[in-house]
């Protein structure tokens, strides 16, 4: 039986962390505030928003959310991004995903000092060369590196996949994975199904990162494997992960519940990100 990540007790941590540092910020007459720029309305993005929105308000961050609609142009999406990187925000985010029509080089527009997701080529190019001496790492990239590190989970030698290749997630991943001395194997939308249950039947470390529900099957899991489930998908007001949880936690010996697990810890990494952006801008 596997234990199971409590990431309630590790996203409080942070919290409480981050809500300190940010209480004596202020009392010295400054501000941190998060920008949380939304295109276009879904139930999904409203549920993320809402819950980085409490977080914020718990820490002591100011929120400001800002709607653009779906049908936004991206002449006048830069011009948002270059109204955000001149004014009083900390830091801000475009909640992903992006809509078809908006080209993701766009991303590379916002300023990296204030790029909290770590989405901009120069911040992640940091990421992919050293993770340790990054400016930011993407939020659930790092929940991912807090989970390894409070487990004790040796990486080094270790064999690894990372199911799904996005910029946000799989990638970042996959290369501190790499940094940190496993094999790694990353699977994605052209991964044959086969192949994909084979890899991860190897594999010591399990990240998946699809949002596809179950579609790492419990049966798959590497007796003793470490399996953190960063995928979630929202079907009807409830949210699932990638892995079929209740065979895998009996295979496994250390997994992520969704909820529960990854979700709230990387919404804590983002007002830590949010926080040291504050410090890369003045020095308190």
């Amino acid at each position: 039986m596997a234990r199971e990540v409590d990431g309630k007790k590790i996203a409080e941590e942070i919290f409480s962390s981050v809500r300190d540092e940010v209480s004596r910020i202020k009392s010295m007459g400054y501000k941190i505030k998060l920008s949380i720029v939304a295109i276009g309305k879904d139930n999904e993005m409203e549920l993320f928003i809402r819950n980085k929105k409490k977080y914020a308000q718990f820490c002591g961050i100011e929120i400001e959310e800002i709607y653009l609609p779906q049908d936004i142009t991206e002449q006048d999406l830069l011009l948002k991004i270059n109204e955000l990187n001149k004014s009083d925000c900390t830091g801000f985010i475009i909640q992903l995903p992006l809509p078809p029509h908006i080209r993701k080089e766009i991303i590379d527009l916002i300023s990296p000092l204030k790029d909290v997701d770590c989405l901009t080529s120069e911040n992640l190019g940091k990421v992919m060369k050293d993770h340790t001496t990054a400016r930011f790492i993407p939020c659930a990239c790092k929940s991912m590196i807090d989970i390894l590190e409070i487990y004790g989970v040796e990486v080094s030698g270790k064999r690894a996949v990372v199911v799904g290749s996005s910029d946000l997630v799989g990638k970042p991943c996959a290369a501190v994975l790499l940094n940190m001395g496993a094999t790694v194997s990353v699977c994605h939308k052209a991964t044959d199904m086969k192949n994909l249950g084979e890899l991860v039947r190897s594999a010591d470390i399990v990240v998946s990162a699809a949002g596809v529900p179950g579609i790492i099957k419990g049966s798959w899991i590497k007796p003793g494997a470490v399996v953190i489930d960063i995928g979630t998908r929202v079907v009807n007001g409830k949210v699932f992960g990638d892995v079929e949880y209740d065979l895998a936690k009996e295979r496994a010996s250390i997994i992520t519940p969704v909820p529960g697990g990854v979700g709230i810890i990387t919404v804590a990494e983002l007002m830590r990100n949010t926080l040291k952006a504050f410090f890369l801008s003045k020095s308190v």
